[in-house]
């Protein structure tokens, strides 16, 4: 009897509470951004008829409840401390690790996964270019003691082995796990994001030019305030990352020009991002269709590099190998990939991608073709 007297007096008390907080959003002026989602959030939705008939009015309204719901960013906090106080294992696809956050494999699409393998392989047939393929494991890959093995969705090394088997025996296989395995005890991963570290990269670097070290490079540490991607998913509390980039003792000098918009740089490192909600964009400014890289070396090769935001990092290190560099990121790009193979005197092709976006990208085959 208590129970149900408790019951109806709460949802009295609901729907007063419910109005108010509305009443308060509608007051409080909208935030553009979220700094902790590092996202747009929905503005107040503008009333039309036809957005009212078809739905989309109401859909917007309840969106914009969502995203500007006050105290949002208190709650967010709260709900990660909460889940974290209470053993949780997860946060939607993240895992939440001691002092780190890892996020979990990708749902293979075997069908599109095929469809990519056939492009590349027949791409590589048909212009006989010399091609490598550098598949990165994520962090889960290497660093599995650190989540419950029971809870990981999909075998990543398992997937990345029936990848491997399928390219053309034409196409060299650089398998980057054992090259990082060497140093997992390393920060070649970040703890907030889903992406390699410098560190990570240059070890998947060494992999491809076993003579370099270390000792070649200037480590420079650019943030040491770093809230990544799944910081971003989670809400996570007290945890950072630091970011260090690699400026070899010996760079030369280069160009790196944005298709895109036509843009130009003396360096592929962009300054700004640091002071942005996407710090990791300091390599390469974030993603393009097409980027071209002219180096001033006595290399003579032109390099083709197909790509998704790991290469971005690992793009520093290439550069002194090669007389020019063309990127392009296929989720991006439209263009005729043949046509820019003749136009850039292309003589050497590489894929880089993480394996949870090559097993989910369903862009990479058109744009091969």
């Amino acid at each position: 009897m208590k129970q149900k007297q408790f019951a109806k007096r709460l949802g009295r008390c609901f729907v007063p509470i419910l109005c108010l907080t509305f009443i308060i959003n509608l007051l409080w002026p909208d935030a553009d951004q979220s700094t902790i989602e590092n996202r747009s959030l929905q503005q107040f939705p503008t009333w039309s008829w036809q957005n009212v008939w078809d739905g989309r009015y109401q859909s917007a309204i309840t969106t914009w409840f969502s995203d500007q719901f006050v105290g949002r960013n208190i709650w967010i906090h709260g709900r990660y401390l909460f889940l974290k106080a209470t053993q949780n294992q997860k946060i939607n696809d993240v895992f939440l690790a001691k002092d780190q956050l890892i996020q979990d494999s990708a749902k293979p699409q075997w069908a599109q996964i095929h469809r990519n393998i056939k492009a590349i392989n027949i791409l590589s047939k048909s212009t006989g270019i010399p091609t490598s393929f550098l598949l990165a494991p994520t962090a889960l890959s290497m660093q599995k003691d650190h989540v419950d093995k029971d809870a990981i969705a999909y075998d990543q090394n398992a997937i990345i082995h029936t990848i491997d088997k399928k390219i053309d025996g034409s196409i060299q296989i650089v398998d980057l796990r054992q090259s990082l395995k060497k140093h997992d005890q390393e920060y070649i991963y970040y703890k907030t994001d889903h992406h390699w570290t410098s560190l990570g990269a240059f070890y998947a670097f060494q992999a491809l030019y076993p003579e370099s070290k270390k000792s070649d490079y200037k480590q420079m540490l650019v943030s040491d305030s770093f809230h990544g991607t799944l910081s971003h998913t989670t809400g996570s509390v007290g945890i950072k990352d630091s970011i260090h980039i690699f400026v070899p003792k010996d760079q030369p000098d280069y160009l790196v020009t944005n298709e895109d918009d036509g843009t130009r740089s003396r360096t592929w490192y962009h300054s700004k991002a640091i002071a942005s909600n996407d710090q990791y964009a300091v390599f390469g400014n974030g993603n393009h269709a097409l980027v071209r890289m002219e180096m001033d070396t006595n290399a003579t090769g032109h390099l083709l590099l197909i790509k998704d935001s790991y290469a971005n990092a690992l793009i520093p290190f290439l550069i002194p190998y090669y007389k020019s560099i063309t990127v392009v990121d296929p989720r991006y790009y439209y263009g005729d990939l043949h046509q820019l193979i003749k136009q850039d005197q292309i003589d050497s092709m590489m894929y880089v991608y993480n394996v949870n976006t090559f097993i989910e990208d369903d862009s990479l085959a058109d744009c091969l073709q």
